[in-house]
C-alpha cells in the first residue's frame, strides 16, 4: 500500500507541473545548449563586469606602452621611465603635503642624491623593485601611498599585448561589451520590428498582408553583405538630422545597430505572419472579437503569447548572425571605429601584424567562433524544449 501511495503522489507531481518546469526540464536534457548557455552568461558577467575588472587588475583598454609591443600570453612588461616620472608628477600635484613630508625623509636619510624637489623624481628613474626597497626603508605612510603608484608600473598580460603595447585581455573583455552588445540590441529590436509587421500582415490579410509581404520579399533578396557594406559607408555628417541623434563618441556603435537592425528583422515577420494567420481564426479570437476587444488588445494578449516562443528561438539564433555581420564590417574598417575595442576591429588591426604576434588574430577569431556557437546551441535547445511535439509531461 505504501507503495501505490508513494506512486500516486509522483505521478501527481509529475503532472502538476506547469508548461514552464516542463520546457526548463527537456532543456536541461540538451547538453550543448547548457554549455552554450554557461559559455554567453561568463561573458556577459565578463563584459558587464569590466569596470570592475579594470580597477582589479589595473589595466586599462586605452592605456599604452609602446616599449612591450607584441608581447606573448603570460609575459611581464614594466611602464618605461617618461610614464612612470608623468604618474609620479601627477601623484605630487595631487598630494602635495604628503609629497613634501616624503622628500624630507628621503633626504634625511640619505636615501637619494640630489635636491630635496628632485628626489621623488629620482625615484621614477630607478628599477622599480629598488624604488620600492628604498620606500620601504623609510617606512612613512606618504611612502606607503607612493608605493600603490609603484605597484602599478608592472603589468602582467594574460594574452599579451598588442602593436601598440595595449593589453589584449581587457580589450577583448571590453571588445565583449560592443559584439555582444551591438548583437543583442540588434536581435532585440528586429524581433520587436518583426513581430509588429507580422502581425499587422498575419491580422489583417489583404492589401495590408500583400504590401507588407512583399517588402519583406524584397529586402530578402537583397545580397545582404554588400548593402551593409554600402551603408555602413555613408557619412552621417552629410545627414544632419541623423547626426544629431546619434553623432558622438559612440556614433559608430549606433550607426551599426541601425544598419543591421534594417535588414534584420524580415525572418521574424515571415515566422510571426505565419503563427497568426493560423492563430486568427480560433476560438479564443474569435470570442475575443465577439466580447468586442479591439484589434491592438487581441494581438498584444491573445495573439504575442502564442507566437514568443518561436519568436524566442528566432531571436536568439539571431544574436549570433548579428555578432558575424558586426565582426565582418569591423573587419573592413566599415563597422565599429577605434579606439573603441570589438572583436572585429581587434582582427581588422591584427591582420597587418600577424607575423609579430599571431594571438593578435586567433584570440579575437576564437571569441566570436565561442560566441555565435554557443548562441546557436541556446536557440536550438529552446527550439527543441519549446516544441509542443516533443513536450513529455
Amino acid at each position: 500500500m505504501n507503495e501505490v501511495k508513494k506512486q500516486n503522489e509522483i505521478q501527481r507531481s509529475e503532472t502538476a507541473q506547469s508548461m514552464k518546469v516542463i520546457v526548463f526540464r527537456q532543456f536541461l536534457e540538451h547538453k550543448m545548449a547548457v554549455v552554450g548557455a554557461i559559455v554567453i552568461l561568463l561573458l556577459l558577467t565578463a563584459a558587464i563586469g569590466a569596470p570592475v575588472i579594470t580597477a582589479v587588475t589595473g589595466l586599462d583598454p586605452d592605456r599604452q606602452n609602446v616599449s612591450a609591443r607584441y608581447l606573448l600570453p603570460f609575459e611581464n612588461a614594466m611602464a618605461p621611465a617618461d610614464i612612470r616620472e608623468t604618474e609620479i608628477e601627477h601623484w605630487i600635484a595631487e598630494h602635495p603635503d604628503q609629497a613634501s613630508a616624503l622628500q624630507k625623509s628621503i633626504v634625511e636619510k640619505e636615501l637619494v642624491q640630489g635636491g630635496e624637489e628632485d628626489v621623488l623624481y629620482e625615484l621614477a628613474a630607478l628599477d622599480p623593485t629598488e624604488a620600492k626597497q628604498l620606500l620601504a626603508a623609510v617606512q612613512t605612510p606618504e611612502a606607503f601611498e607612493l608605493k600603490k603608484v609603484f605597484d602599478t608600473w608592472s603589468t602582467f598580460h594574460l594574452f599579451g599585448t598588442d602593436e601598440i603595447g595595449r593589453d589584449v585581455f581587457i580589450r577583448l573583455i571590453y571588445g565583449a561589451r560592443v559584439s555582444m552588445g551591438v548583437g543583442i540590441l540588434v536581435a532585440l529590436a528586429s524581433g520587436l520590428i518583426g513581430f509588429l509587421i507580422g502581425a499587422v500582415a498575419g491580422f489583417y490579410g489583404g492589401v495590408i498582408d500583400t504590401a507588407l509581404m512583399r517588402v519583406t520579399d524584397a529586402l530578402i533578396s537583397l545580397p545582404l553583405i554588400p548593402v551593409l557594406i554600402v551603408f555602413a559607408a555613408i557619412d552621417l555628417q552629410k545627414i544632419p538630422w541623423l547626426y544629431g541623434l546619434i553623432g558622438g563618441a559612440n556614433e559608430s556603435i549606433f550607426k551599426m545597430v541601425i544598419i543591421l537592425c534594417l535588414f534584420s528583422w524580415m525572418t521574424v515577420a515571415r515566422l510571426v505572419r505565419g503563427s497568426i494567420l493560423s492563430l486568427r481564426e480560433r476560438e479564443f479570437v474569435l470570442a475575443a472579437k465577439t466580447l468586442g476587444a479591439r484589434d491592438r488588445t487581441i494581438i498584444v494578449r491573445h495573439l504575442f503569447p502564442n507566437v514568443i516562443a518561436p519568436m524566442l528561438v528566432s531571436i536568439t539564433l539571431g544574436v549570433g548572425e548579428s555578432i558575424l555581420f558586426e565582426a565582418a564590417l569591423s573587419f573592413l574598417g566599415l563597422g565599429i571605429m577605434p579606439p573603441t575595442p570589438s572583436w572585429g576591429n581587434m582582427l581588422n588591426n591584427a591582420q597587418e601584424v600577424i607575423y609579430n604576434n599571431i594571438w593578435l588574430a586567433i584570440l579575437p577569431g576564437v571569441m566570436i567562433l565561442l560566441t555565435v556557437v554557443s548562441f546557436n546551441f541556446l536557440g536550438d535547445g529552446l527550439q527543441d524544449a519549446m516544441d509542443p511535439k516533443s513536450i513529455r509531461r
